[in-house]
């Protein structure tokens, strides 16, 4: 199958979906859309702005290789926008914390929210709402960690 038929787009609303590698069963992508947009990676050769060919679209093109496709799964539909963002950043933020699923995910970023609202523990989210509000009287240069920052990094993390 290459589209959804039409008259699915109702039912479907919004709706997160998965990429499956059918030679280990691994997920290898997590996206969000309507339509037919759990379609659209297929025919991809190259990132969104035509430069350069992604993760995703070389696993596409190994799995191809070896005369297989993906597996798409829809993981929830019937969302609307709103929810479908924060169940892909969930989900996305679930498979990230594990190392292997990590490796595997072909996904450039973590989903929309996931750093102020994603996956944390007690202790974080206590930090993050209850830390007292720094009062800076002298001049300061403020250093912002870059999207690879995550709670669990070790000295060896990659």
């Amino acid at each position: 199958m290459k589209k959804f038929p039409q008259h699915l787009f109702e039912h479907l609303q919004f709706y997160v979906y998965l990429y499956i590698d059918p030679r280990d069963n691994s997920i290898f992508y997590v996206g969000k859309g309507r339509g037919n947009r759990a379609f659209a990676h297929l025919d991809e050769v190259t990132d969104e702005e035509g430069e350069q060919e992604t993760e995703k679209v070389k696993r596409i093109r190994a799995i191809r290789a070896v005369k297989k496709e993906p597996r798409i799964e829809l993981l929830a539909h019937g969302l609307s926008k709103e929810i479908a963002f924060k169940i892909e950043a969930s989900i996305i933020d679930l498979l990230w914390e594990d190392e292997t699923k990590r490796k595997s995910l072909t996904n450039l970023i973590k989903g929309l929210g996931s750093k102020a609202m994603g996956r944390m523990s007690v202790e974080q989210l206590l930090s993050q709402y209850d830390a007292p509000r720094a009062d800076i009287s002298e001049p300061a240069i403020l250093i912002r960690v870059n999207q690879l920052f995550r709670y669990t990094l070790t000295p060896k993390s990659p």
